[in-house]
């Protein structure tokens, strides 16, 4: 991808974040629900335990051991004598060269994935809260459109009344008008007991993120730029490959420790003795050298072989993710299409009835025709409505994914520094 198509790419994708702010939530609300979910939070435990371990293995586990011995001579020869003595030992292991280089890798490799698996918590909750977010939007605005029909239905009825008053419909259509009256009502008291049972759940998984939208939804528009440049936005900030990638080079670096331990393991120390009951003092030096075993072989290949497989499910692992980023972003450009279909299909079936109640309030067709117009219409713009969610919700995963909606991206300062 050119600089050109990349510039153009993010400018497109910031407008759209832009135009979107109103009906999403707030993106300093979402940051702060997010680093305080719990899979982030159990992430962030997880990362600040491996940092620690990570410089455990930098600064090795060579440790100095004291010993000390007491002993009871005793000489059988003439002139028979029991003498006391007594020594002390001080010693350690050498970390060779290669074996502190092998552990240090290993430390910052596992400290690597780590901050991986962080990022990919935090993404992974970006996506349940967006999910969450549109389950609990979509169940508002069918609420609020129930709520209108609210008002239709009793302009409905208003108008039966008058002309039942003037003598110009049957007695019979107050009834139906008023079992269509409460209909309408029953649906919209489901509608909202849906609409809270989605915001409860999403304070559940999100406590403290303010659920508050101003009612409008955006027109959708086809997603802008071209899938290739989307495809290469997602990959270049996919927190789930760089943990696979992060995995397989940490256990690559295990591989490379348990070679550097195939060879011999040297110790140094200094010992002090009294011996002849304290006539005698001896001072020296000691060398030590411990001398690998088969299972060192074995551990080494277990962890090669674990380093090759973890690789060949990175590679695997990108090939899916590239097709699945361009099969989302072919998605969002066809319920772009859907949409505009569904709302032309809408308008025309909220003209009918319109045209119906119309024509009924003039002394002209029935009631079982408005009612059927009506029902007609509102089936149109549930189903208008839902596709423009659909479409909206598909944009957003993409402004998601490729980080452009909300920050995803973790350092270890501020891993460690949030609240």
């Amino acid at each position: 991808m050119n600089a050109v198509h990349k510039l153009g790419f993010a400018l497109a994708l910031t407008f759209a974040a832009g135009a979107q702010a109103d009906y999403l939530p707030d993106p300093e609300a979402a940051e702060a629900a997010l680093w305080a979910a719990p899979g982030v939070t159990q992430a962030r435990g997880e990362f600040a335990a491996q940092t620690l371990r990570g410089e455990s293995l930098q600064r090795g586990r060579n440790e100095w051991t004291a010993g000390a011995d007491v002993a009871q001579r005793r000489i059988q020869t003439e002139p028979r004598d029991d003498q006391a003595e007594w020594g002390l030992a001080l010693s350690r292991p050498l970390r060779l060269p290669a074996r502190a280089e092998a552990d240090r890798a290993l430390g910052g490799a596992v400290a690597a994935y780590a901050e991986a698996n962080l990022g990919e918590a935090l993404h992974e909750s970006g996506r349940q809260l967006l999910a969450q977010w549109f389950d609990w939007l979509t169940e508002a605005s069918q609420s609020q459109l129930w709520q209108a029909q609210i008002a239709l239905a009793e302009q409905q009825l208003a108008t039966v009344a008058t002309r039942i008053r003037l003598g110009e419909a049957p007695r019979a259509e107050r009834v139906n008008a008023e079992a269509a009256l409460a209909q309408v009502r029953l649906q919209q008291q489901q509608a909202a007991a849906r609409e809270l049972r989605a915001r409860n759940r999403l304070l559940a998984q999100f406590p403290g993120l303010p659920v508050t939208a101003d009612g409008t939804l955006p027109l959708p528009v086809p997603p802008e730029g071209t899938a290739d440049d989307y495809v290469d936005a997602v990959l270049a900030h996919s927190h789930e490959l760089l943990r696979a990638r992060r995995q397989a080079e940490m256990l690559q670096a295990e591989a490379r420790q348990f070679a550097s331990r195939r060879g011999v393991d040297p110790s140094v120390g200094v010992f002090y003795r009294s011996e002849a009951a304290g006539d005698e003092h001896v001072m020296g030096l000691n060398v030590g050298l411990t001398l690998p075993g088969a299972a060192r072989r074995t551990d080494q290949q277990a962890a090669e072989q674990l380093s090759a497989t973890a690789h060949d499910a990175a590679d695997r692992l990108e090939q899916r993710l590239r097709q699945e980023a361009r099969a989302d972003f072919e998605a969002a450009a066809a319920q772009a299409a859907n949409w505009q279909q569904a709302d032309r299909a809408a308008q025309a079936l909220a003209e009918a009835a319109q045209l119906a109640a119309r024509a009924y309030s003039m002394g002209e067709g029935s009631l079982d025709q408005v009612l059927l117009s009506r029902r007609l219409a509102l089936e149109g713009q549930l189903m208008a409505q839902q596709a423009q969610l659909d479409a909206l919700s598909t944009n957003a995963r993409l402004l998601l994914d490729s980080h452009r909606l909300w920050p995803l991206d973790v350092d270890a300062d501020s891993a460690h520094a949030h609240p």
